[in-house]
């Protein structure tokens, strides 16, 4: 599990910090949108929005580090 989390942490952070901070908040800390748009003083369509792009650009790091792991070998 502790690869696992280092590697998850690697690609987090690589992305911008608001990104980051939807994701953590979502997925890590269990937050809803509401709780999210509370916390961070966001509306809840930016928190809905944010969220989606920061799916989608963690989606792409992703298949941007496996694909970089498969010509490497």
């Amino acid at each position: 599990p502790s690869d696992t989390a280092e590697y998850v942490f690697k690609i987090l952070e690589q992305l911008p910090p608001k990104d980051r901070l939807v994701l953590t908040l979502q997925y890590f800390e269990g937050c809803n949108t509401r709780e999210i748009a509370e916390r961070t003083g966001w509306t809840l369509p930016v928190v809905k929005v944010r969220s989606f792009r920061a799916r989608k650009r963690l989606k792409e790091l992703l298949l941007q580090t496996e694909l970089a792991s498969h010509e490497n070998r």
